[in-house]
């Protein structure tokens, strides 16, 4: 979205962007970001929860007034209400790894090669 909105600001239209990757903004430089340490998508806050949801949208809107440096990065006060999210997320990653680990490793023939080379050398003639 950053590189997006440097278009948009090139033709005279303001942008804020809001962002939960931090180093994915910091390169990008976006002409103005909002970031929100939220887990990742929810960058407007959890589901229904409409007035923190508005709160946080206007006050990434007044970074529109504010905020004057390309590629400026403001941190908003907001708090995600489950402190916990982050040990949650891990654990999503870790489980879901190990489940394509698992489908990965069962895919695959004795001799190495995994269910996709096999069909290649089968069907194609490929070695």
């Amino acid at each position: 979205m950053g590189l997006i909105a440097r278009v948009f600001e090139r033709e005279g239209l303001p942008t804020v962007t809001l962002s939960s990757a931090l180093d994915v903004s910091e390169r990008v430089k976006a002409p103005r970001t909002a970031f929100l340490n939220f887990p990742l998508g929810s960058q407007v806050g959890p589901p229904n929860e409409p007035e923190l949801q508005r709160q946080i949208l206007r006050r990434s809107l007044q970074l529109i007034g504010s905020v004057r440096e390309a590629g400026e990065i403001v941190e908003l006060p907001f708090e995600w209400p489950d402190a916990d999210w982050r040990r949650q997320v891990i654990e999503t990653y870790r489980h879901d790894a190990a489940t394509l680990d698992g489908q990965r490793r069962e895919s695959e023939y004795e001799d190495g090669r995994n269910f996709a080379e096999q069909e290649c050398v089968d069907v194609c003639g490929f070695v």
